[in-house]
């Protein structure tokens, strides 16, 4: 019974959060979005937030986004994601001009909606959506659901992340999806 009961949950999760699609169907885009992660507690970005930023300013050096969409608001602390991961996009050369914050989202469903607000506001019709692995499926499924055109693009894990840490950002954030489709805010 037991086993019919986790087989059952598992199906549904996995046809309401489909796996990813990582297949670029062009060279480049308008833009990418690079989703929010908390700042460490004295403002500085923390080595997730530093990772997707990183991915975002590789895409932008090999042209592959004509921009950045930096989004996320201050959720954990009282500082903004988007504003410090402007600061650190900067520092690592990115151009003032190539970048927008969306600074409200307080969470991956507010990512994709405020992000297409922005979207639609500067005329971008598609986008490169960047967050790590363990966030992909979850930020897939916003991104349909605010019909995106869009492609999936992983950013490295830290190389502080154990394996455990990293098990468990899948775990919290599957648990999470899950009780978010329960109850409907999905």
């Amino acid at each position: 019974m037991a086993c019919g009961f986790l087989f059952l949950n598992v199906l549904i999760f996995c046809t309401v959060f489909r796996k990813p699609d990582k297949r670029w169907k062009k060279n480049t885009y308008d833009c990418a979005i690079v989703c929010g992660y908390h700042a460490e507690e004295d403002g500085s970005p923390s080595p997730v937030m530093k990772s997707r930023v990183e991915k975002g300013v590789s895409l932008l050096r090999k042209g592959k986004a004509d921009c950045l969409l930096l989004s996320g608001g201050a959720v954990f602390n009282s500082y903004v994601e988007a504003e410090v991961m402007e600061t650190y996009a900067l520092e690592l050369g990115a151009s003032q001009d190539m970048l927008y914050t969306e600074t409200q989202a307080v969470s991956t469903y507010h990512n994709m909606m405020y992000a297409k607000e922005v979207m639609d506001k500067h005329g971008f019709k598609d986008c490169i959506i960047v967050t790590n692995g363990w966030h992909l499926r979850k930020a897939d499924h916003y991104a349909r659901k605010f019909h995106l055109d869009y492609v999936m693009c992983e950013a490295d894990d830290p190389v502080e992340q154990t394996w455990l840490c990293g098990a468990s950002f899948y775990m919290k954030t599957w648990w999470n999806m899950y009780s978010n489709l329960f109850r409907g805010y999905w």
